[in-house]
């Protein structure tokens, strides 16, 4: 079942060990990080994260961070298995709904699938 959630916007300066030091502040307050992307353009590295406290995790990387916000996404487990996301990916298409950003995880039986769409309830509801 899909679910809209809430996941942190981070930006950093792009520097070795960056994400070392994201991490250590928020595994510091005692932060689960969910489910993570990372990437750099140019000199700035950008962060998505789903956390167990985004709030404390933001505020807890304030000092690190050149930005930290909140946006939604949704965020779906499903079976990991062969064309998973093949199909959420046709469904979406076939509703007219685009996909901005995806990233997923998977372990066991199950994957972690994340997505920020052109619209995030209707994506939510017929995955």
């Amino acid at each position: 079942m899909a679910e809209i959630t809430s996941q942190i916007h981070a930006e950093v300066s792009d520097k070795i060990g960056r994400l070392a030091e994201l991490t250590d502040a928020i595994r510091d307050v005692g932060v689960n990080i969910r489910g993570a992307v990372a990437w750099v353009e140019g000199s700035t590295g950008h962060i998505r994260m789903i956390t167990d406290d985004n709030d404390k995790a933001c505020k807890a990387i304030q000092p690190i961070a050149t930005a930290c916000g909140f946006g939604q996404a949704v965020c779906v487990l499903v079976p990991n298995e062969v064309g998973t996301l093949n199909r959420i990916s046709h469904k979406l298409a076939g509703a007219g709904i685009a996909i901005q950003m995806m990233y997923s995880s998977a372990a066991g039986e199950k994957a972690m699938v994340v997505l920020e769409t052109s619209d995030n309830a209707k994506a939510a509801k017929i995955i």
